[in-house]
């Protein structure tokens, strides 16, 4: 009996640690309101996505609040602009394969280039985070995402967030689902080129545990196959180019993960090109700017001081002198 309970304990943990929790963010409009962070880690948990959704926006779970995002997250909101709305698409159950969803892949994995970011949750979190979100879970996903954007598009500029969930059961309903969510992605894209405004969509994608290790096993024979496959065809030439482009390599990851880099690109030249500052670029401007005026402060009240200063005759040196005009 205790050899059971311990062999089905593991089996549990096993589950729970295969599964995984996608959340995908992307900017659908006019942008700029969400921005990469210097953290090279997706992995966030519950408490961390929420408090990205609230510093993001404005109405979170029906009430209007902000509150501090944690740290270490590869994405936070922009300093001066805003969202105008958002919404919480939660895709979850045992029938989510990406291998059949061919849109929801595309965003979660990263090959459409859709999404600004991800964070990875260990496990099955995604009931969690759409009741966080106020959310609820819906039978006919298409109808309520075209309700959802409807009223995306009849609320004035509150900058709420709006959550709808859908369970995924077979292989059928992952498909109708897929077209629901790329059919939903449109209609915001129609909405915010008509209003001029940005909506930022959370897609959260709960991957069942088998599907999961399924589509990573996959994903690595087939990476280990070409990898195989390139190095016997081209040893010599991979060997060459290794060499002529370790420097450089090296110089593009020291860059881009450095603090003192932000998001950008290279130019034609090879000169990384950025638009916008860093924390530690702010900080040390603000540091060396106050610090200068505060030096310039002191030394400009010093020398007013000396400029101004009474002039009195010395008492010791009068006396003296007074003493030899007197002999």
């Amino acid at each position: 009996m205790a050899r059971f309970f311990s062999l089905s304990l593991a089996a549990a943990l096993v589950c729970q640690v295969a599964a995984r929790t996608n959340i995908a963010v992307l900017e659908v409009g006019q942008g700029g309101v969400v921005r990469r962070s210097t953290s090279n880690s997706p992995k966030s948990t519950v408490e961390g996505v929420s408090s990205f959704w609230s510093s993001v926006h404005d109405v979170v779970n029906g009430k209007q609040r902000r509150r501090m995002q944690h740290s270490g997250m590869t994405l936070v909101p922009d300093l001066f602009n805003r969202a105008d709305g958002g919404i919480v698409v939660g895709i979850m159950g045992n029938g989510v394969d990406l291998a059949s969803m061919p849109t929801v892949a595309g965003i979660v994995e990263g090959a459409s280039n859709d999404a600004i970011g991800h964070f990875h949750l260990s496990g099955q979190k995604g009931a969690e985070l759409i009741e966080r979100s106020s959310g609820e879970f819906v039978e006919d996903l298409d109808a309520s995402l075209s309700a959802k954007v409807k009223e995306l598009a009849n609320k004035e500029s509150n900058n709420s967030l709006e959550s709808i969930a859908v369970r995924v059961e077979n292989e059928a309903s992952a498909s109708v689902v897929d077209a629901a969510v790329a059919r939903a992605l449109k209609a915001v894209q129609k909405l915010a080129s008509e209003t001029g405004s940005t909506i930022v969509v959370h897609l959260v994608v709960e991957e069942e545990e088998g599907a999961a290790r399924r589509r990573l096993t996959s994903r690595r024979l087939e990476d280990e196959n070409e990898n195989e496959n390139d190095n016997d065809n081209n040893d010599n030439e991979n060997d060459n180019n290794e060499n002529n482009n370790a420097d450089g390599e090296d110089d593009d990851g020291a860059q881009q993960n450095s603090a003192y880099y932000s998001a950008g690109y290279y130019d034609s030249s090879g000169n990384w090109v950025s638009g916008y500052r860093t924390i530690y670029q702010i900080q040390l401007f603000n540091t060396n700017l106050w610090t200068s005026l505060g030096l310039l402060l002191i030394l400009t009240y010093a020398i007013g001081l000396m400029v101004n200063m009474p002039l009195m005759p010395d008492t010791l040196l009068f006396g003296e002198s007074a003493k030899m005009m007197g002999e």
